[in-house]
């Protein structure tokens, strides 16, 4: 059905084994309007924009719950373009992502710890910073350094060559994304979560061929 192939969670609330018969369901931690346009938006209608924008994080949180996966992407993003991060909300926005493996988000987050983070070590306790995320921020860092020094050098010659390789650990959430979705695997997730599947992935692609090859 497009209820379970669209939202699977959703669907198993209502879905009694495979007998066909329907049973009821109380859903108390989403609002009937957030409901009505989620439920909509999975058979085919889109969420208009100005409500996105007014109740984003609504949106990624039933997205989430439900495995409602573009419209949690959807809302991640139109999140990121109307949030400005300060030092005042970078670290809540920081475990929000990490709560809800919004991996975009986490990732813009950390980009401007890192691209701001004289000012960051002062203004911003790190005392609930997960531990999770200390090799994203160390990818953040990395990033940074090189664009400074790619700015600062006048006779550049190829700086991003590094990003032609395929080491997944070093590309960004946007391309991570576009390559899962080329294979035809699930987008959602953390940035490790997305790795794995992607080196699962280029292994098994290995192994078939290997395996033709000695055939």
């Amino acid at each position: 059905s497009i209820l379970r192939g669209c939202a699977p969670m959703l669907a198993a609330l209502f879905d009694v084994e495979d007998t066909g018969r329907m049973t009821t369901a109380q859903i108390s931690d989403v609002s009937p309007d957030i409901f009505k346009y989620m439920l909509s938006y999975v058979y085919g209608r889109s969420v208009p924009r100005e409500e996105l924008e007014a109740f984003a994080k609504y949106y990624i949180d039933a997205a989430d719950k439900y495995s409602i996966v573009n419209l949690k992407l959807e809302a991640e993003a139109v999140y990121l373009t109307k949030t400005k991060f300060t030092f005042g909300n970078a670290m809540d926005n920081l475990l929000y992502a990490d709560a809800k493996n919004c991996a975009l988000l986490k990732e813009t987050v950390l980009d401007f710890l890192a691209e701001n983070s004289t000012e960051a070590i002062n203004k911003i306790s790190f005392a609930d910073f997960p531990g999770s995320v200390v090799k994203d921020l160390m990818i953040a860092f990395d990033r940074s350094m090189k664009r400074i020094l790619k700015d600062n050098c006048s006779d550049s010659e190829d700086d991003d060559d590094d990003e032609d390789d395929e080491d997944y650990s070093l590309m960004r959430v946007s391309e991570l994304r576009r390559k899962l979705d080329a294979k035809g695997l699930d987008v959602d997730g953390s940035r490790e979560a997305m790795i794995e599947a992607l080196d699962n992935s280029t292994w098994s692609a290995s192994y078939v061929n290997d395996v033709s090859a000695e055939e």
